[in-house]
């Protein structure tokens, strides 16, 4: 799924680098999704169906323990062996009486829209987003925006440039919009505490005051991005982290370091490394590896997009194995080694074990799809040129 430059859910990128939106442009565009980004759209789309269905059977006069989470599950296109139905029903449960309880809203009903669709073009041409789920209160005087986050990277609301505009998108919907809205409205993050955990609900409150203020400023972060040739470009972590233009940035190259690990390959004659020369290193060491594997990704892309590279092409390499965490794969292990269960282990492991008792474990691993990676076409290539270097030419 394409995502437009400037959208709620990139914010955290335009808002604090608004150079990054004309620099990505100059990126070959992304091939496919991880296999991480994949189970987390999946996630994201069983919570929604299942908050759906739960809100029906409610409006129908069912009792919230008539719709079942393992009913839901069963044979559901989207279920696979990546996801642990016990843990992952729990959590559809948890979210959807969430969604449907009024605790956090005064006394009365709520209204909840579950992915509902925001126009913010009032803010940027072509902004649009959608939002996992928005709360009503029974009076109208309070909206709580919920966003689902599927990964165990911990993500807060405070400050959340997506959940801001997407509380923006909300207020504006409503028949008065922002200008009669004066109290405070309510940003939830729900996500595992831990993995394979239950969800952890953490909410902020946010001031009608704040909301206008921050209207203002992503107005013209997102114009100056769009608009100015040379947009302020600013690393840092929260930037940087999934933006795919690192490669071709100067200003992410000093910001990480890249100068430091020049300086400690170019020692002439084997000179040997200063102990203050390798603290840098280390020092930068994460944002030198990300820097390395935006090179990676770019070089990817290229190829992948039908130009070449200097001394490298790409190698077709095995899927990676993993274990099937399936209950039958998991009983027939347990059966296969006399144990009354096999706890979950890894493909090493299991080689492991099949060799001492010469057996064989094909039913129990997976494959993943090849994929295409990159090699050396010889031992020394030529640098690529940065995209300043490119229009200087």
């Amino acid at each position: 799924m394409s995502h437009s430059e400037i959208s709620p859910s990139n914010a955290h990128r335009w808002m604090r680098c608004p150079g990054s939106v004309k620099l990505l442009r100059k990126v070959p565009p992304e091939m496919g999704s991880s296999d991480d980004a994949s189970l987390g759209t999946r996630k994201h789309a069983l919570m929604a169906q299942f908050a759906r269905l739960f809100q029906s059977a409610l409006y129908l006069g069912l009792r919230m323990s008539d719709v079942v989470a393992a009913d839901f599950l069963n044979d559901h296109p989207l279920m696979s062996d990546e996801i642990d139905q016990e843990t992952f029903g729990n959590q559809l449960v948890e979210y959807a009486e969430y969604l449907m309880c009024d605790r956090k809203h005064g006394n009365g009903p709520v209204r909840t829209e579950i992915e509902l669709p925001l126009d913010l073009s009032s803010l940027s041409p072509d902004m649009r987003g959608t939002a996992d789920a928005v709360i009503y209160s029974h009076d109208d005087t309070t909206i709580e925006i919920v966003d689902y986050k599927s990964g165990s990277m911990p993500v807060t609301p405070h400050a959340n440039e997506q959940l801001m505009l997407y509380l923006i998108g909300a207020l504006q919907m409503t028949s008065d919009g922002l200008c009669k809205y004066e109290g405070d409205h309510i940003m939830t993050i729900a996500q595992p505490a831990v993995e394979n955990g239950p969800l952890s609900f953490r909410s902020v409150t946010v001031s009608i005051d704040m909301l206008r203020s921050f209207m203002f400023d992503a107005q013209t972060k997102a114009a100056a991005a769009i608009n100015l040739k040379n947009a302020l470009r600013q690393p840092s972590n929260e930037a940087c982290r999934w933006c795919r233009a690192k490669a071709i940035c100067l200003a992410h190259h000093e910001w990480a370091g890249a100068d430091v690990l020049i300086d400690a390959c170019d020692k002439e004659g084997g000179s040997k490394m200063s102990d203050q020369l390798v603290k840098r290193v280390l020092d930068n060491r994460k944002s030198i590896t990300a820097l390395i594997k935006s090179c990676q990704d770019y070089a990817i892309g290229k190829l992948n997009g039908g130009d070449d590279f200097p001394g490298y092409c790409l190698v077709e390499k095995p899927g990676r194995r993993s274990v099937i965490k399936s209950d039958a794969v998991k009983r027939d292990l347990g059966a296969l080694f006399g144990l009354d269960c096999l706890q979950p282990v890894g493909v090493g492991t299991l080689d492991r074990l099949a060799r001492e008792n010469d057996v064989g474990l094909d039913f129990a691993i997976t494959r993943g799809e090849p994929k295409m990676t990159l090699e050396p076409i010889e031992a020394v290539s030529e640098d690529f040129k940065t995209e300043e270097e490119n229009e200087n030419e």
